[in-house]
């Protein structure tokens, strides 16, 4: 608790005093007062607004009259509508169920001129530190990518586009996970550029036995729903029977593919790596053992319930 003398976020999340050289963070960890855990908060600037200037009608060109003189820039307050619709859209994508390859958010609010996105600690560096030392063997630069398309295709069938990937968003835990993060400061950001990043709800069935056409995927094309959706694809469906459960099972099973069988996008590199290579690296050079899933899941799990208890 000492650790986290600095502000207090939304009455709740405590952070850590900032170094000398800086005048605040824009990741850091912080305390959650009401669960006890270790949260970490990222910081989205909210853009500030230029009020126009009004010329007075009687004043002639440039007059303008003291009582409408403009003030200068603001900061976005949290009721601006593009404020409301920044928290709604990270709230949306907040709100897709929890799975290995994506971080979990937990809180989304707007104070002191910035927006901030409270999700869990992961124990894990960005892609950018490790290429900053190495660059990745061949493999594990085939099983990075594999988690990562993973991941995509888990939000591709909730209809989500990430359009946020880069070599910070991209996560190498510890042992060995890849996670990917950044959806909903992404989401954030696009909303304050006044684009809608959440998808539109599913159309529901209208009983009419099977009158209509094929679905449409989000980008106007025909065909049964994202990649790794329904019968079509490696991932069953979100609004499937055990659908969540089998994403889990496809990621733990030996078959990327899941109950189905089916390989997905980079598996023979995948079982190349593991024939030549073993266990999976953290970074570009030698390998390191991987922790059961079980045991990382059920830490993850423990983590999250903490969070919510502790939000009643």
């Amino acid at each position: 608790m000492d650790d986290y003398a600095g502000r207090v976020l939304a009455d709740r999340y405590r952070l850590p005093l900032p170094p000398s050289d800086e005048y605040e963070f824009a990741e850091t960890r912080a305390f959650d007062t009401y669960s006890g855990q270790e949260v970490l908060v990222r910081q989205v600037p909210l853009p500030e607004v230029v009020e126009a200037e009004v010329l007075d009608e009687d004043g002639g060109p440039g007059a303008v009259p003291a009582p409408r003189r403009a003030s200068g820039r603001t900061t976005r307050r949290p009721t601006d509508p593009a404020v409301r619709r920044a928290i709604e859209a990270a709230q949306a994508a907040a709100q897709i169920p929890d799975h290995p390859r994506l971080d979990q958010v937990f809180d989304v609010f707007a104070e002191g001129g910035s927006l901030w996105i409270v999700s869990e600690v992961v124990a894990a560096r960005p892609l950018a530190a490790l290429l900053a030392e190495r660059p990745l063997a061949p493999y594990r630069a085939a099983e990075v990518a594999s988690d990562v398309l993973t991941a995509l295709r888990v939000l591709h069938a909730h209809g989500w586009v990430h359009r946020n990937i880069t070599v910070r968003t991209v996560l190498v835990c510890d042992d060995g996970r890849i996670m990917l993060t950044g959806l909903a400061a992404g989401a954030a950001e696009d909303a304050l550029c006044g684009y809608d990043p959440v998808p539109d709800p599913p159309e529901e069935d209208d009983g009419g036995g099977g009158g209509g056409g094929p679905d449409r995927a989000p980008g106007g094309e025909q065909g049964g729903g994202p990649p790794g959706s329904g019968s079509g694809g490696g991932l069953p469906a979100p609004h499937a029977p055990g659908g969540r459960e089998g994403a889990y099972e496809a990621l733990n099973s030996g078959h990327p593919g899941g109950s189905s069988g089916q390989v997905a996008v980079g598996a023979p590199a995948l079982d190349g790596a593991r024939s030549g290579g073993g266990a999976r690296s953290g970074g570009g050079g030698g390998a390191r053992p991987a922790l059961p899933a079980g045991d990382t899941r059920a830490a993850r799990a423990g983590a999250i319930a903490a969070y919510r208890a502790g939000a009643r």
